[in-house]
């Protein structure tokens, strides 16, 4: 028992070693590592040297500093490929629309367009009507400016430029606040608001949109909505590995 506890404990450290590494944080040495996750030199250098052998770490010869090795990067190439982001954020999905039963839907950039991805419906009989499949142009809408908002700078001023609808400041405005809403953009009466939703590599995958009747959108619980749409996007962001 005493053996098997051990070799739990030896996997939890090497985790814990990988864990360290985070954008901003890409090359460490290995007191920093000892010294974040409180671990006695020796035993670091110990698990560091059997995860740079199989390939999880790479020491930097020059200056000594480790970072992420080829085995991390395949690994996280293959986590990546298989996730399925609309069926990781469905229950996150349920339970905004379950606060305020209004329509709840996720987009995802495919081409110069976005796509509904998932979606939940509000269940009142006055509501906007959202499917999986709906295709929309990124330059109008609430979901639509998120994911414009992130991408490439080229990219974003070809669109605009074809459909100067929107400007760069106002995305630079959304990429500040973190959200952006439509009052009556693409279907008048409707409002949506939305809010991105980021990967473990902090890259924006996804927009998380709620939308309904801009008569049930107005007055003070307007800010409650935003907020709960953005703590909803961070929760899924989460949910897809973001720390």
């Amino acid at each position: 028992m005493a053996d098997k506890e051990g070799s739990v404990r030896s996997i939890e450290r090497a985790l814990d070693i990988l864990d360290c590494f985070a954008p901003g944080q890409l090359a460490l040495s290995q007191s920093e590592i000892a010294t974040r996750i409180n671990l006695a030199a020796s035993t670091t250098s110990r698990i560091i040297a059997t995860l740079e052998g199989r390939g999880w770490l790479a020491r930097d010869p020059d200056s000594l500093r480790y970072s992420l090795g080829p085995s991390s990067a395949r690994i996280g190439s293959l986590g990546f490929s298989g996730l399925d982001i609309g069926k990781i954020a469905l229950p996150l999905m349920r339970a905004l629309n379950r606060i305020y039963d209004e329509g709840v839907s996720l987009y995802a950039v495919q081409g110069e367009e976005r796509v509904c991805i998932e979606c939940v419906e509000s269940s009142r009989p006055l509501r906007r009507v959202i499917r999986v499949g709906d295709r929309h142009l990124l330059t109008r809408g609430a979901a639509g400016r998120v994911l414009l908002a992130w991408l490439p700078e080229d990219r974003r001023e070809e669109l605009i430029r074809r459909d100067p609808f929107t400007t760069e400041e106002a995305l630079e405005e959304l990429r500040r606040s973190g959200f952006t809403v439509s009052l009556g953009e693409r279907e008048e009466g409707v409002t949506s608001m939305a809010a991105p939703v980021l990967d473990a590599r902090r890259e924006v995958v996804a927009a998380l949109a709620m939308s309904g009747p801009s008569v049930r959108f107005e007055g003070p619980g307007f800010n409650d909505k935003i907020a709960k749409v953005k703590r909803h996007a961070e929760l899924i962001s989460e949910a897809l590995g973001k720390r």
